[in-house]
């Protein structure tokens, strides 16, 4: 949220912590560029957002430090695959964020109990919560 706008949101992570395995769940992240974009121009002491991983890392790790505090040692999310080039890039951002690839969930008959917790066919990740923290910050 922008100091001077809380109108203003740069992103937000939508999951939750599952009940029977202290695993953080993370269902969508989505970061606003017009938000950045306004951040950036506003002559404020916002510097950067601009790199490779840029806010969305900067969410993702708020995220992770409040699955952390609530118990959870791992977290799960699915590379939705709703088009080929973006379903890439995804996996691709999250492998160099310091996730692993589990499987791809698909369309098949072993497939129905991920598509009914994720909502769809992707890339299921994951990742000790600490050894991601660990990588991107001094947070261990």
């Amino acid at each position: 949220v922008a100091v001077d706008d809380p109108e203003n949101i740069l992103g937000y992570v939508e999951g939750f912590i599952r009940p029977a395995g202290q695993i953080l769940h993370a269902d969508k992240m989505e970061i606003f560029k017009a938000a950045l974009n306004t951040a950036r121009t506003s002559g404020g002491s916002f510097s950067g957002g601009g790199t490779f991983l840029g806010p969305g890392l900067l969410v993702a790790y708020v995220c992770l430090l409040h699955g952390r505090e609530c118990g959870c040692g791992k977290i799960e999310f699915l590379a939705i695959d709703d088009a080929e080039f973006q379903h890439k890039r995804l996996v691709r951002y999250y492998r160099t964020a310091g996730f692993k690839e589990v499987r791809y969930v698909g369309e098949e008959l072993k497939d129905i109990g991920d598509r009914l917790v994720w909502g769809g066919c992707g890339t299921l990740m994951t990742e000790n919560v600490d050894k991601v923290l660990r990588k991107w910050t001094g947070v261990t």
